[in-house]
């Protein structure tokens, strides 16, 4: 932000350039929801005409559900509801006692179905005796053949015809024979009894496969994921008391009466299509011509794109330009950044960052401005004609819009002021190699003369508080330091002072020498390191830092390897010291003073 405010005017044309544009896009453009149909061919017959309602994976519907769909059709269709009595663990069947006065049997499944004649003339052709349902009857029961001969009933037998089942007492109105549920498959080609899981996790789909299930693409492979209960061991009552006893409403029917081919049956595909849109769900339609699954998805479009290219494409060149004569303006800021220790790549990303900014000021600046403006022109002849989507989508989708324009635009330009900042093919650090068993590198990190001691001294604490452990990086011994003077060695030339008079104040360098251990300790690696801060000739007033390392143990590629964590850790090491504020630096210094006194003292 403080780049920004050096450069006021240039700022201000570039936010205003980005806000104008978010202004433009919100009042050229909009979001729009529109809804898809389709349908798949599922099988080349069906057992009626009409429609069925289902959650792919047989989950639950809703219980109003039923009483909206009744709404829906109060002419020759008949609404005709499915539920069940199942568990929360949906890996065992519900199970429950049907007991008479001779016999008891357990069923493995309760299904629940409508009363009256839209049922009995769609399932009636089940039944081996009795009857259906009446409308309106409640404490009913249909059982299998099997169970009525065990249980020793009779359908509507009088004295024979009662049954308890959930505890309560009731009729005994028809039976069916045997496999004859098994084979009632509806138009999505199941039975309708209810259905166990091998675990819970066959009951899980992803989004992707819901996608695909609701699109009537990949129906049959979340069938093949669960068992029907045998139908021979399921017990029919009337749908409201199986909902009053806890049921759940699996499926919907809305079967014509007509016969096929009849003019009440010929209008199965509207009937399909009328409730995939109302209900955004898959939907098996009975036709002459075969099943067919019906879908409807919602699906957005942003509208009014061709307006804005060319406010885009503007945009896009003036933040370009403003970015590159930023960088190229900006050559000793970056020379600064790289003397500090930063890497090209965050060099590039302040950059980024900076842009980022333009775009978030200017994406909010422009919202509410576009928002003033509907508020305040809407009724005006200046307004006339135009319709501004201001909702919080078509909001959020201008803003993201302006954001990743800026963000176009700053490509080029970051990755300019990285190969500013490291002008070379290789744009990471790399190890020299070692000659006689040692390496000696001058890092890229510069200091002032009177710094050394600050940094000396952070570095000195650093080490000597890795002694003695057996974590980390590495591990050090024989921490020591001293001050010396390089140039009064023979042929090592005059003071840096009488080359420059930026180096007149320099009395002597620091030098921090140890032991150190490098991890894996397994490995044995060990070295001498020798830190030595030396005055740079070619930034005078500053000071470099050269680091020699000995190999004193340890395989000599592996050392190479390892020592490349251990460099860079210490540059690491010191950025944080860079961070530092002026009290705790003195603070290190302090400690030099004294480490140097008792060295003094000991006559080290």
């Amino acid at each position: 932000m403080s780049n920004l405010r050096r450069r006021k005017i240039r700022t201000t044309l570039t936010c205003l350039t980005l806000v104008i544009l978010t202004f433009t896009i919100m009042s050229f453009t909009a979001v729009k929801s529109t809804r898809q149909e389709g349908a798949v061919k599922y099988r080349d017959d069906a057992p009626y005409q009409g429609a069925l309602i289902k959650n792919i994976g047989w989950r639950s519907l809703p219980p109003e559900a039923l009483a909206a769909v009744g709404d829906m059709f109060v002419g020759g269709e008949s609404v005709l509801p499915l539920s069940w009595y199942e568990l929360s663990d949906k890996t065992q069947p519900g199970m429950t006692e049907v007991v008479s006065a001779t016999g008891q049997v357990t069923a493995q499944g309760v299904m629940g179905l409508a009363t009256g004649s839209g049922e009995a003339a769609r399932m009636g052709r089940i039944l081996s005796g009795g009857r259906w349902f009446e409308p309106g009857e409640r404490m009913a029961v249909i059982l299998p053949e099997e169970f009525a001969r065990r249980l020793g009933v009779v359908p509507l037998a009088p004295g024979r015809d009662m049954v308890r089942l959930f505890g309560m007492d009731f009729r005994v109105v028809g039976v069916f024979g045997h496999n004859v549920l098994d084979e009632a498959a509806d138009l999505d080609g199941e039975p309708p009894t209810p259905v166990v899981f091998p675990s819970e996790a066959a009951m899980e789909a992803t989004e992707a496969e819901k996608e695909a299930m609701e699109s009537g693409e990949d129906v049959r492979s979340m069938q093949s994921r669960y068992q029907h209960v045998d139908g021979d061991l399921t017990v029919i009552i009337p749908h409201d008391v199986l909902m009053g006893l806890g049921g759940a409403l699996k499926s919907i029917a809305v079967s014509q009466i007509g016969e096929p081919g009849s003019p009440e049956a010929a209008d199965a595909r509207a009937l399909a299509s009328t409730l995939a849109e109302r209900f955004g769900l898959a939907i098996y339609a009975g036709e002459q011509g075969g099943t067919f699954v019906y879908h409807s998805s919602d699906t957005l479009s942003y509208a009014g794109v061709p307006n804005i290219i060319i406010p885009l494409v503007i945009s896009v060149c003036i933040v370009l330009n403003t970015m590159i004569g930023s960088v190229y303006e900006r050559k000793r800021e970056i020379g600064v950044y790289t003397a500090v220790g930063l890497a090209p790549t965050h060099v590039s990303f302040l950059f980024i960052a900076e842009a980022l900014a333009f775009a978030v000021i200017s994406a909010v600046l422009g919202y509410l401005l576009a928002q003033t403006a509907a508020g305040l022109l809407s009724g005006t002849s200046l307004w006339a004609g135009m319709t501004a989507n201001y909702s919080s989508l078509a909001g959020v989708a201008a803003m993201l819009l302006v954001i990743a324009v800026v963000l176009l635009s700053v490509i080029y330009p970051s990755k300019v002021a990285g190969e500013i900042a490291i002008p070379d093919v290789n744009r990471s650090w790399t190890l020299p190699e070692a000659e006689g068993g040692v390496i000696s590198v001058n890092l890229p990190f510069l200091m002032r003369i009177r710094e050394q001691e600050y940094a000396g001294g952070f570095l000195y604490d650093y080490y000597k508080s890795h002694q003695d452990i057996s974590h980390g990086l590495f591990s050090t011994d024989d921490v020591k330091f001293a001050f010396e003077c390089p140039w009064e060695a023979p042929d090592k030339g005059p003071h840096p002072g009488e080359i420059d008079t930026a180096f007149l104040e320099l009395r002597s360098c620091f030098r921090l020498t140890a032991m150190v251990w490098l991890a894996p300790f397994d490995f044995g690696i060990k070295e001498r390191v020798d830190i030595l801060f030396l005055p740079d000739m070619k930034n005078p007033g500053f000071m470099e830092i050269r680091v020699t390392l000995a190999r004193v143990a340890g395989e000599a590629g592996m050392w190479k390897r390892l020592n490349k964590g251990f460099l860079d850790n210490l540059r690491k090491q010191l950025l944080v010291w860079r961070s530092l504020d002026p009290e705790n630096q003195v603070a290190y210094e302090e400690q030099i003073i004294a480490g140097f006194a008792e060295q003094k003292a000991r006559g080290g």
